[in-house]
């Protein structure tokens, strides 16, 4: 997984970089929860110079889906 994708997840809930997989949702995060979904938001916005609609927001309640949100905005992920 993107390196730096896994940073931004890491610092924004507070997890170990080892602990982020695909299969990772919002309920096996104790710390995500809206306020974090936003902090998640701002962050990804920020750090991919994109702009997240409500649709993508409610989209991303997984690793998984996150990264195909990112896909669909045109982010280079990579490796």
């Amino acid at each position: 997984m993107n390196e730096r994708l896994k940073n931004v997840l890491a610092d924004v809930f507070d997890l170990k970089e080892s602990d982020i997989h695909l299969q990772l949702t919002k309920n096996d995060v104790a710390k995500w929860d809206s306020l974090k979904q936003m902090d998640l938001v701002m962050t990804l916005e920020r750090e991919y110079s994109i702009t997240l609609e409500i649709l993508d927001i409610i989209k991303m309640q997984s690793v998984e889906s996150i990264i195909e949100v990112l896909f669909d905005k045109g982010v280079e992920l990579g490796n």
